[in-house]
């Protein structure tokens, strides 16, 4: 025994355990209280609620084995074979329901008990064949002991559950569930501990098989059901309860029968949750339970026989601190209103005080009478108003969300219109928000989030609202009549986001952007004013000692341009208005050339050339890259194809490329299409680019290199991960950025991270290519600390390809 507690304390992840634990209750409870629901049934109906109830325990086991065996630390990652993972969960469906169906047939306690064994029976063959399905290299000991304890404990706490469930009231409910938890925890964690994985490996390429986390994917949806049963069958029980109750009162309320039924209905509705009088034609109180006088606030006890509707009016009334006269006022208004309900059915619902709300329903019964049911309904008000809530609010922070913000920024333009006063509409934005996901995990940018958001409604005063719109994005409102009182508001924002946060070991400093606009002379409508407010935030944002900054005309004029810019982008793809020109690339020791790289260039209609750095961005926001990285592949293959020098090309991809896996069989359709071979081919991408979403940027590299087409990092040194992008993928080339050279002949710490660069490149036998050579002394520093390749002014500039030209050969230059 303690060698399986010792096995348990230090083989498992108790967190795993734990929630092993919470599934296997919550199937448990759902089996036996499903169990009973169906005793209660008969013909096809027990049929199908015995079958509900073997899938919740089968399910339950199943899933419970293989959420312990997520918390199980063997030292290795587990995987199963698919065919026996089936198998293991039919067995321990088929077994169980088995064994229900044996015990739902008798109300013999040995009938019973032998059913419930036929579950432990179901049980132990599940985990073993669940063990037999692990994929394993080496051979599997075991313990013969605990394998004999392991069943006996599952076969007889199984039949003591069942026995236990099957008994009248919830105390035997709950029993019987803990006692089927224990059975199967107590099962699995011996058999567990009776194996010996000291000798096991994983086994490496076995065919059909399940991984661990498609395993955790697979118990997640079958824990979903089990909680769905296990709430279901919580609505099935307090449907019967309540049904009975139903019956009971229908039963024992007859008009014709009244004092008999009397005595007996006290005795029944002792109990009930809700309170309950019967009234006479008169209006009179003729029987109610003690419930009604708990919920009027009445001493326990007290007699309101022969009391009238009016009489619990004004009783009801005298739990609110009112005066007197108007007491009496609302408590005759109530009397009038209830006494209508009552000749006709009906009901309503009332609070006095804005905490306590209670549902108050009458039911005629004939000759006048009726029968008042009141009940406490402040919970489910409460659970409303929670789920109103959440429907306005942000989920992480409890700031309101766009919804709510939308409404009370609606209501503060009309406040602000009818009293001439003014609104201030703050955009805020987190700075380098992603750097904070990206270097501490998105935990500790949840807590940041938090935090600032706790800290900006803290500043809150009347008039002002802040609300999260997603991310890091927040907006704010202020109502004001003096500049001074807006720029107090910002002034405040402005310190809670320059500051700092801790979480955990951590501290991460803080700070943002803030753009503002005033309603109503930057604009009267909501879109409008938003609209502006974002406008002069990405002015903050891109002014390096800007903080807050307000929203000016010319900001509408610089968005007009961008907009004016990529309706000219699309017609430029339309009129074939781009052309292409080539930089050579060169061998730094031979002076052969390598290849060219294709750089794009626009002429653009009334501005002359514009810099691909400038209209790059324009096609990223407007969709256009896309179709111009597709046109500048096509027409540089093309062209290079029909170069009477079989010399290499090398065209940059953008991020938003990389991120689509169209890409790939772009590359295919090009290669095909213009008859280059593809070692000729040579694709640039940046750090930026693979960092964005990394996983899939290195699958669809993986397949473009398949196809023979060679990979370049560009750029390379700039961002913040450069050695982890080149460890996850094998590039073909290093192209160093050029940056770095333009102080290497007279920088000593230049020069030493371009030695560490080639050096690096020479390490992983990767060729480095160095950009933006443009003088003799850097390229003498680059022959000396062997880079393979450059390019450069000093080389060749950037033009349109012309064979018969005159080239520069590095050997006459140097």
């Amino acid at each position: 025994m303690f060698a399986v507690l010792d096995f348990f304390f230090r083989g498992h992840d108790l967190g795993f355990v734990a929630l092993a634990a919470l599934v296997c209750l919550l199937s448990a409870y759902a089996c036996v209280s499903l169990l009973r629901h169906a005793m209660r049934m008969q013909g096809r109906a027990r049929r199908i609620w015995t079958t509900v109830s073997a899938l919740s325990v089968g399910l339950g086991i199943w899933s419970t084995h293989f959420v312990a065996m997520l918390a199980f630390r063997p030292g290795f990652a587990l995987q199963y074979d698919i065919l026996l993972t089936g198998l293991s969960l039919l067995i321990a469906i088929g077994i169980c329901g088995a064994g229900l169906a044996m015990a739902i047939r008798s109300t013999g306690t040995a009938d019973r008990f032998l059913g419930g064994a036929v579950i432990g029976v179901g049980i132990s063959s599940m985990h073993y064949v669940g063990i037999a399905a692990l994929l394993l290299d080496g051979q599997l000991l075991w313990h013969n002991g605990l394998i004999g304890l392991s069943i006996l404990a599952g076969i007889v706490i199984s039949g003591l559950a069942v026995v236990t469930a099957m008994g009248v009231g919830r105390a035997r409910l709950f029993g019987g569930a803990g006692l089927l938890t224990l059975a199967i925890c107590a099962m699995h964690f011996t058999a567990m501990g009776a194996a010996d994985f000291s000798n096991c490996l994983p086994l490496v390429n076995a065919g059909a098989e399940i991984d661990g986390a498609v395993m955790s994917i697979i118990v997640a949806l079958i824990t979903l059901f089990i909680l769905s049963a296990a709430l279901g069958s919580v609505v099935l029980d307090e449907a019967d309860r309540r049904r009975t109750e139903r019956e009971d009162l229908r039963q024992k309320v007859d008009a014709d029968r009244i004092a008999a039924v009397s005595q007996k209905l006290e005795l029944a509705l002792t109990h009930m949750g809700q309170g309950l009088a019967l009234f006479s034609a008169d209006g009179r109180v003729m029987l109610h339970n003690e419930r009604l006088i708990e919920l009027l606030g009445l001493p326990k006890g007290a007699a309101i026989e022969g009391r009238t509707l009016e009489d619990m009016c004004v009783v009801a009334t005298n739990q609110v601190s009112i005066d007197l006269a108007k007491r009496d006022e609302i408590a005759r208004g109530l009397a009038e209103q209830h006494r209508l309900l009552a000749a006709q059915g009906g009901q309503a619902v009332h609070s006095f005080d804005g905490e306590r709300f209670l549902r108050v329903q009458h039911n005629p019964i004939g000759d006048g009478r009726w029968v008042t049911l009141m009940e406490d309904i402040s919970d489910s008000k409460r659970s409303e108003a929670a789920i109103a809530h959440l429907a306005k609010h942000d989920t992480l922070t409890g700031l309101p969300n766009r919804a709510r913000f939308d409404e009370v920024f609606a209501g503060a333009l009309a406040d602000a219109e009818a009293k001439g006063t003014q609104i201030g509409v703050v955009a805020i934005d987190l700075d380098n928000f992603k750097d904070i996901n990206d270097s501490y995990g998105h935990a500790t940018g949840d807590q940041v989030l938090r935090v600032l958001s706790e800290r900006l409604s803290g500043l809150l005063k009347p008039g002002e609202v802040i609300a999260r719109l997603g991310g890091d994005e927040f907006v704010a409102i202020k109502q004001f009549s003096v500049i001074e009182s807006l720029r107090d508001f910002l002034d405040r924002i402005e310190g809670v986001l320059f500051g700092s946060v801790q979480y955990q070991d951590v501290i991460v400093a803080t700070s943002g952007s803030i753009g503002v606009a005033i309603y109503p002379q930057d604009g009267r409508e909501h879109s409008k004013l938003l609209s502006n407010a974002d406008l002069a935030l990405y002015r903050a944002k891109a002014e390096f000692d800007t903080r807050i900054c307000y929203y000016e005309s010319e900001m509408d004029e610089h968005a007009r341009q961008r907009r004016a810019m990529s309706v000219d982008l699309w017609h430029a793809l339309e009129t074939n208005a781009f052309n292409l020109v080539y930089q050579v690339q060169k061998s730094v020791s031979s002076g052969e050339i390598t290849g060219y790289e294709v750089l794009l260039r626009w002429d653009r209609p009334g501005y002359g050339s514009v810099p691909p750095a400038e209209f790059i961005p324009v096609a990223e926001e407007c969709g256009a890259i896309g179709a111009i990285g597709a046109w500048v592949l096509t027409t540089a293959c093309i062209e290079a194809a029909a170069w009477p020098e079989p010399h290499k090309i090398a065209v940059n991809v953008s991020g938003l490329q990389l991120s689509q896996v169209e890409l790939v069989d772009l590359v295919k359709m090009v290669l095909f299409q213009s008859g280059l071979a593809p070692e000729r081919l040579e694709l640039e991408v940046t750090e930026t680019a693979i960092i964005t979403d990394k996983k899939r940027a290195l699958s669809i590299l993986r397949q473009i290199r398949e196809l023979g087409v060679s990979i370049a990092i560009d750029d390379f040194g700039t961002g913040y991960s450069s050695l982890a992008t080149l460890r996850s993928f094998p590039f073909d080339k290093i192209k160093l950025d050029r940056s770095f050279m333009n102080e290497v002949e007279h920088s000593e710490e230049s020069k030493a991270i371009v030695r560490a660069i080639l050096a690096l490149g020479r390490s992983l036998s990767v060729p480095v290519l160095a950009e933006g050579v443009e003088t003799l002394e850097q390229l003498n520093v680059l022959r000396m600390e062997g880079c393979n390749e450059a390019q450069g002014y000093l080389l060749g500039r950037p033009a349109a390809m012309g064979w018969g030209e005159e080239e520069v050969e590095l050997a006459a230059i140097a």
